[in-house]
């Protein structure tokens, strides 16, 4: 008597039975993927997103930005709209392509729309020429020292914050202008 070996069994009774697993394949597959293929086209919101990828300080144009329904809990509160609402204004970080546009990543005004649980803060530079070399989107670390000791040594540099966002810098002569009173001679950023 010749015995058939266990797996050439299985083989078989699978292939006798293909067009029922093909079903159930095809029911599991509509059961996990139909929801969210419905969902997508079916509805959403629509909001403004990049086109591709945009530097910090970038001024965004027609060709960055475009219009997509994405689905109402993915949307956020500050999102942008329309294309119009976008085009013309500066970003404040820079972001990826595909990413949706929210209001308090625009404009050097961005302190003043973020989100709760944010702060911004006005940061006095000793050197004018550092506001030159950082560009809003930019991460800082903000130190600051007492100066010098009494036996005339530096003392040595507290850590403020670490990897600070920077909204915006300005330099020397741009502080003096846009506050109206003399900056002396540094610059600010705002972080």
């Amino acid at each position: 008597m010749i015995k058939v070996p266990e797996q050439r069994t299985v083989r078989a009774v699978m292939w006798r039975c293909r067009w029922i697993l093909g079903a159930l394949f095809v029911a599991v597959l509509f059961r996990v993927a139909l929801p969210g293929l419905v969902g997508a086209f079916s509805g959403g919101d629509a909001v403004v997103v990049l086109t591709r990828p945009v530097a910090a300080g970038a001024v965004l144009a027609d060709r960055d930005v475009r219009i997509v329904k994405a689905p109402s809990q993915a949307v956020p509160d500050q999102a942008l709209k329309t294309t119009a609402a976008a085009v013309g204004e500066r970003l404040s970080i820079g972001l990826p392509k595909g990413a949706v546009l929210d209001r308090s990543y625009l404009g050097p005004a961005t302190a003043n729309r973020l989100p709760a649980g944010r702060v911004a803060a006005a940061v006095r530079l000793s050197d004018p020429g550092i506001a030159g070399m950082v560009s809003a989107g930019d991460r800082v670390d903000i130190m600051a020292s007492a100066g010098s000791t009494g036996s005339g040594a530096i003392a040595p540099a507290e850590v403020l914050a670490e990897s600070a966002l920077v909204l915006e810098a300005v330099g020397a002569g741009e502080a003096a202008a846009n506050s109206g009173f003399s900056s002396g001679n540094s610059g600010l950023l705002m972080v």
